[in-house]
């Protein structure tokens, strides 16, 4: 069963659900499929569903798989 979402602002939760939906319109654009792409990631299709939505409960370790299973890099910008 997932952890209870942590408490995030608005504004995370806002670059959470932006960088969901760049994954699966990366993902989408490669043509794979969920399944294809979360054994690539070494998680679960839930995960990943979870991961495109932008939930903030997935660990971060998933996230980065899912970027790297992408040949997408996660990067981390101040302001």
């Amino acid at each position: 069963m997932p952890s209870p979402a942590p408490l995030t602002s608005e504004q995370c939760a806002a670059q959470l659900q932006a960088l969901g939906a760049q994954i699966r319109a990366q993902r989408k654009a490669l043509r794979l499929s969920a399944t294809v792409t979360a054994e690539a990631a070494g998680l679960s299709r839930v995960t990943l569903h979870r991961i495109e939505k932008g939930e903030p409960s997935v660990a971060m370790g998933a996230w980065c798989s899912t970027l790297a299973a992408l040949g997408m890099a996660l990067q981390a910008r101040s302001g």
